[in-house]
């Protein structure tokens, strides 16, 4: 059984079909009752003025894989052929509702594969592709019913139950009372303006009680994928059955996103949520990067450590995105916030421990506009800060730091900046050294 749960956005006319339910989306399927994170299923549905002769577009959300859905998380053009149309030529919200929750339960039958001729090897890779994400899926559906049933706190893991109050911390609740873009910036401390800021957000006794939630999950031995490429000892809290819970923390920062940051940060439809860990031993800091989220969340639940100060620079395709802005230091139960696209970096930890909830969030009305697809990149200004440097990205970092041991297979690797905005006197360590090496900086600026 699957509960769809459906976010429906109206196109460029604000059109929105009369037999769509609006109020929090639309419940489609399953029993009425809000369902484990595993039988969840999520979409977001795009009307135009085309509308009701060309079917919305449609993004696939949710923690599980989808088989035959693209790597842009949208079904295929065989799924919008199959739409049922009336007489007319015209289609259904509910039709559409409909053939996507069978399209998500049972996508063989939906799209007909189960009874293609047996020679046709196109039904064959779609029947192969459905068995083997059924297989991951089944894993990680595995781990999260294991888990929730010996979960220390079942109230962080209960999909039907509203926020608790007693969670959060009293500024950010009041905010949330009062629900007004002033009330919200009277909370906020503002560091870069526009661009970074930080506020309270939960208070110490629930940061323990997520974290001991957190290290008794550690403890099962039960496996976990790593959040990401950079950190190595993180897990992704989707994967151990807390989807409800980030969706209601992503349903309560929407309308701060919303008021700081508007069009990026007022219609997200999709999140990603894990926990980093740094501490000697595994991981100590992170390198300079920028996220895949549109607006970020950093929040942090402790424990006792040093040092560990968030660096950020500038904001990716400006001249001054690799110069020092801001550091930020950590404190318990406070939340930092700014654009994915802002290049920061994690100091290393001097002492002791750190945890920290991440939380990305993304918008498909935000990446389908022009300035996420077609990013303005301007020249930089100037050489890059010390601090700003990224072994993993940069093109230059040799220039200017030397790569150790642990950095040095990055050598050569990086893409920033991209030929056409480097700053003058530019010279990079992509090249070989010698002669050779300075004809190919020759040819880069031609």
């Amino acid at each position: 059984e699957l509960m769809l749960v459906v976010v429906v956005v109206a196109g460029e006319m604000g059109l929105v079909p009369d037999d769509v339910l609006l109020g929090g989306g639309v419940l489609l399927g399953g029993s009425g009752v809000p369902p484990a994170p595993a039988a969840r299923g999520g979409a977001t549905l795009r009307f135009d003025a085309r509308w009701p002769r060309e079917p919305p577009s449609i993004r696939v959300e949710g923690l599980l894989s989808r088989p035959l859905v693209k790597s842009d998380r949208r079904p295929p053009a065989s799924f919008y052929a199959r739409l049922p149309r009336d007489e007319a030529g015209n289609l259904s919200a509910i039709d559409v509702l409909q053939h996507l929750h069978s399209f998500l339960v049972d996508p063989a039958v939906a799209m007909g594969a189960d009874k293609a001729d047996p020679d046709d090897m196109d039904a064959k890779r779609a029947l192969n592709w459905i068995r083997d994400v059924k297989k991951v899926n089944q894993s990680r559906v595995d781990v999260i019913n294991k888990y929730t049933a010996m979960a220390l706190h079942p109230a962080l893991f209960d999909a039907a139950a509203a926020p608790v109050e007693a969670w959060f911390a009293p500024e950010f609740w009041e905010a949330h009372t009062k629900g007004t873009p002033e009330a919200w910036r009277e909370m906020l401390a503002e560091h870069v303006p526009g661009e970074v800021f930080s506020m309270p957000f939960l208070t110490d006794e629930f940061c323990d009680m997520l974290t001991e939630e957190i290290f008794a999950f550690y403890a099962t031995g039960l496996p976990a994928r790593r959040p990401n490429s950079m950190n190595n000892y993180g897990i992704i809290l989707s994967d151990m059955g807390l989807e409800p819970f980030v969706d209601k923390l992503q349903a309560l920062l929407q309308p701060l996103g919303r008021a700081l940051f508007p069009g990026v940060g007022s219609a997200w439809d999709n999140h990603h949520c894990f926990i980093v860990r740094y501490r000697a031993g595994e991981d100590l800091g992170l390198d300079m990067h920028t996220d895949d989220s549109d607006v970020t969340f950093n929040l942090c639940l402790g424990l006792d450590f040093g040092g560990a100060g968030l660096q950020f620079c500038g904001t990716v395709g400006e001249a001054d995105h690799r110069h020092h802005r801001y550091t930020y230091q950590h404190r318990k139960g406070n939340c930092v916030l700014h654009l994915g696209r802002k290049r920061h970096g994690a100091d290393d930890i001097t002492s002791g421990e750190r945890i920290n909830l991440i939380l990305w969030n993304q918008s498909s009305t935000y990446r389908m506009s022009n300035e996420y697809r077609s990013p303005h990149y301007e020249r930089e200004a100037a050489p890059p800060d010390a601090v700003c440097l990224s072994y993993t990205h940069d093109r230059d970092y040799g220039a200017f730091k030397k790569y150790t041991p642990g950095t040095e297979s990055f050598r050569r690797q990086g893409w920033c900046p991209p030929p056409a905005a480097e700053y003058e006197g530019f010279k990079s360590d992509n090249a070989p050294d010698g002669p050779e090496g300075e004809a190919a900086q020759l040819v880069s600026r031609m």
